[in-house]
């Protein structure tokens, strides 16, 4: 099971419950662009193909889901380990300059918040494989 966040525009607003219902998000940006800057960031992040990469070492991984198409308006990354994975997901958010969600609570992606949020996430993991 991963922790799972999506990027894309989310325009000005502080939650996601000030998205009006008519919403259309931009484009972010190219594929190639994004994950040239997400390297930047993070350069041990490997590129399987176009469409997926991923992140590993002894205390995280994030997987980073492209889509198909050149011309992104959204991507989605799946976490998995530990508390130090949320410094990194707010370094390539910030080089980005976009926002996240993990769609459990109205809020965008916040290091101390997010925090808390993987820690719940956590609990109810193994809750649900009863560990």
């Amino acid at each position: 099971m991963s922790w799972d966040l999506f990027v894309q525009d989310w325009g000005d607003f502080n939650s996601l419950e000030d998205i009006p219902d008519d919403f259309e998000p931009k484009a972010i940006g190219k594929r190639s662009e994004i994950i040239s800057k997400i390297i930047h960031v993070e350069p041990t992040v490997k590129i399987v193909d176009p469409t997926f990469g991923t992140l590993e070492n002894e205390h995280f991984s994030i997987e980073f889901s492209f889509g198909e198409d050149e011309e992104l308006y959204s991507f989605a990354m799946h976490v998995r380990g530990g508390e130090m994975a949320v410094a990194c997901i707010g370094n390539i958010l910030s080089e980005l300059e976009l926002k996240a969600t993990d769609g459990s609570t109205p809020y965008f992606f916040d290091i101390e918040e997010s925090k808390l949020g993987l820690a719940k996430w956590h609990s109810y993991r193994n809750q649900i494989l009863n560990k």
